[in-house]
């Protein structure tokens, strides 16, 4: 017994290879890497800290005065400082919560991007072709539906996991008898226990997700519809899906550590082209320009070695997500029954490339007009098939040369008159 998995490693390693290399296209690579930017998430936070250095006056020269503290000086320069009072006025609670406001906001944002490109990614790989503009357009509203799924079951979790730590918040909060160690021990496994459950039900959930997103494509239907699709085929056929998530686990690991072998060795080819770039400019502007400037130019040039480093990173990327996407496309098109993927690859005399299947909006009577029209002219063929060889029989049945004598008397009387050339015509015929 083949199982559906692992059968689609190798059709999704030969999808991979035609779509990138056969032929290379950079700029359909450009495209795949900003996809996969956003369906990946953020891999970073965003932060920093500044400097504590403090400047004094001595720092401005002797025209700046001293700094007392609670007094705002005038300034020698005529600059007004009403903004500045104004800046000071402002509770800092306002400053902090509108900083929350955006940051909130600006994941909302995210998320959408992210959601919508999963749809995206998918349309890409299975046309072979990556119309950034014309799929985000075509599949806004699916993203928005699939935003807010997450958002409710990322609230749904938050909620279950506030609820599963009241139990311990009056023993931590406050000075309690029961407090102990076994009880921290005890409270400490009962959150991890709660964290590992909730990541491995998430899990689970983010896969039908993921198999649904196809399904909501292809079949037209909602995403929870699809979701609910995905569900039954599972409570079916639930061993392959279970291999199937062996599977992607294995897949995950191995790609993970090619992934970061390959990352490695580059970012440090990377570092070290830099660092040699960066002491030949230094060398280079220390001879035309001043101190101050050569660190402000040479930031630049960090920041822009950075960039550049993160989106080679991005693009080296991209064959791992687009093989892991393309298996589970494959898996899906031979596990979920009657769904049609239009492969870029797939032949068109294949089973299951869009007529007669469930889901292409054909009707029942559309779909079976094709073998109608065929049994109908199979019947017509064969009708006409009988009928010429019953007025070939029958024509030798009632041929006149049967009826002729086989020689002629000579002399005989022909009553009704015929003679030769009866015969002649009868030949003829």
């Amino acid at each position: 017994m083949t199982w559906y998995a692992i059968d689609a490693i190798d059709r999704a390693f030969s999808r991979t290879k035609k779509a990138l290399l056969e032929p290379f296209d950079f700029w359909k690579w450009v495209k795949l890497a900003i996809i996969v930017f956003f369906v990946g998430g953020l891999g970073s936070s965003y932060g920093g800290q500044g400097t504590n250095y403090n400047m004094g006056s001595e720092d401005w020269g002797s025209d700046v005065p001293a700094i007392v503290p609670g007094d705002v000086p005038a300034s020698p320069y005529d600059i007004s400082w009403t903004g500045l009072g104004y800046v000071q006025s402002i509770d800092p609670l306002i400053i902090i919560a509108a900083a929350i406001i955006l940051l909130i906001l600006f994941v909302i944002v995210f998320s959408y991007i992210s959601s919508v490109m999963e749809f995206v990614f998918v349309e890409s790989l299975v046309k072979n072709e990556v119309k950034l503009r014309a799929y985000f357009k075509k599949f806004m509203g699916k993203g928005f539906n699939l935003l807010l799924i997450r958002l409710a079951i990322g609230l749904l979790f938050f909620i279950i996991f506030v609820l599963s730590l009241l139990p311990f918040v009056s023993i931590f909060v406050t000075e309690s008898p029961d407090f102990s160690v076994p009880a921290l021990v005890g409270g400490i496994l009962w959150i991890f226990g709660v964290i590992i459950l909730l990541a491995l039900v998430g899990a689970v959930i983010n896969s039908f997700l993921s198999l649904a997103i196809p399904v909501s494509i292809y079949r037209e239907t909602g995403i929870l519809t699809s979701f609910n699709m995905v569900y039954r085929n599972f409570r079916k056929n639930w061993q392959e899906i279970l291999v199937y998530w062996l599977i992607r686990f294995l897949l995950g690991i191995g790609v993970g550590f090619l992934a970061l072998i390959l990352f490695i060795v580059l970012f440090l080819v990377l570092i070290i082209v830099s660092l040699v770039i960066d002491g030949i400019a230094y060398y280079i502007l220390s001879t035309f320009v001043s101190e101050p400037l050569i660190w402000i130019i040479l930031a630049l040039f960090v920041l822009a070695e950075i960039l550049f480093t993160f989106a080679l990173l991005m693009m080296l990327s991209v064959p791992f997500a687009v093989f892991l996407k393309y298996h589970l496309l494959t898996f899906l098109e031979k596990w979920f029954d009657g769904l049609n993927i239009p492969f870029f690859d797939k032949p068109a005399g294949e089973p299951g490339t869009g007529q007669g299947e469930i889901g292409t909006g054909l009707s029942s009577s559309e779909q079976n007009l094709p073998e109608q029209n065929s049994s109908e002219q199979n019947s017509s063929e064969q009708n006409s098939s009988e009928q010429n060889s019953s007025e070939q029989n029958s024509s030798e049945r009632y041929s006149p040369e049967n009826e002729m004598p086989e020689s002629p008397r000579p002399g005989s009387d022909n009553s009704n008159g015929s003679d030769g050339s009866e015969t002649s015509a009868s030949r003829d015929f």
